[in-house]
């Protein structure tokens, strides 16, 4: 059994152990475990206000890119007092303690266990049944290619236009394109999922050559499926500033309208440094940002039916 290095660490005024810091977590790529825990906490000032007071998901690889992984919503055996955490009953009845990442200490520490990609809800702990964001979620499916998505975005940009919708849109850091709209308070989960549906039947409409809202997966085809369905209660979307395990260390990372319109930048772990210090958080006025996603709903849906 290999041995494990174990190292006393100070982040953010907290001590905590890490492990086995030269662990290739993307080899091919000469990226390691404790180039996982240092783009964590180095990106903490800009990641934290999207994680803050919610119930977050790991995927953990344990034995890095190409490694058995595994989701892990419960809170881990040994976690420290010093982490919170929030209890939810799931629909089979089981309680679940949900981490709550509250600082930079913490995303260290999960990050030591392997943890990847951070998911955290759309709602907050404090009102959980009010998400703070719908999700227009644009995923190829097998056939349809990012330059796709892209030209399915540029459409979305057009619709929330008319209906005076904010989007704020981010690479998946995969093949796809995530785009927040924020809501007003006490907004729900039905709401949002409405409103990121009539933009997708307006897409539908527009494009059917390569929009689809096919559930499933086998009759999608090669088109961009347009996932209103990830606005639920518990469903979570790859953060933004998170990691994907894939090549090269992509990251979810914002973009502007403008860079959609042509072909924006991949960003990695060793790219989103200079990224920030070149734009900043792209992200940061949505924080501040609510809209009535209702009134947008019903325009939509009054140009659907022609009423």
């Amino acid at each position: 059994m290999a041995r494990t290095e174990r190292r006393w660490v100070r982040v953010g005024g907290r001590e905590l152990a890490v492990t086995n810091l030269e662990k290739p977590m993307w080899p091919a790529d000469g990226l390691t475990k404790g180039d996982l825990i240092s783009h964590y906490v180095s990106v903490a000032p800009y990641l934290l206000p999207y994680l803050r007071g919610r119930p977050v998901v790991l995927t953990r690889y344990p034995h890095g890119v190409g490694g058995k992984w595994f989701y892990q919503k419960d809170a881990p055996q040994g976690l420290p007092d010093w982490i919170p955490t929030w209890a939810d009953r799931a629909e089979d009845g089981r309680v679940i303690r949900y981490l709550r990442i509250e600082e930079p200490a913490a995303l260290a520490y999960v990050a030591n266990l392997g943890a990847i990609e951070l998911h955290p809800w759309l709602s907050s702990c404090d009102s959980p049944d009010h998400p703070d964001w719908a999700v227009i979620d644009l995923d190829p499916a097998e056939g349809a290619t990012f330059a796709d998505v892209l030209v399915v975005a540029r459409l979305v940009r057009q619709i929330l236009g008319e209906v005076q919708v904010q989007g704020f849109p981010k690479l998946s850091g995969a093949t796809g394109v995530h785009i927040f709209c924020p809501a007003a308070p006490g907004t729900t989960y039905a709401e949002t999922a409405a409103f990121c549906e009539q933009v997708g039947r307006i897409l539908l409409r527009a494009y059917p050559e390569k929009v689809t809202l096919e559930r499933a997966v086998a009759r999608r085809g090669p088109k961009v499926y347009v996932d209103y369905l990830q606005n639920r209660r518990g469903q979570t979307i790859t953060s933004v500033y998170g990691l994907r395990p894939l090549p090269g260390a992509p990251v979810s990372a914002p973009v502007t309208w403008e860079e959609l319109e042509g072909e924006p930048p991949r960003i990695t772990m060793r790219t989103l440094p200079a990224r920030l210090a070149a734009v900043g958080d792209l992200f940061a006025p949505m924080l501040q940002a609510t809209q009535d996603l209702q009134a947008a709903t019903e325009r939509l849906r009054r140009y659907l039916t022609g009423v």
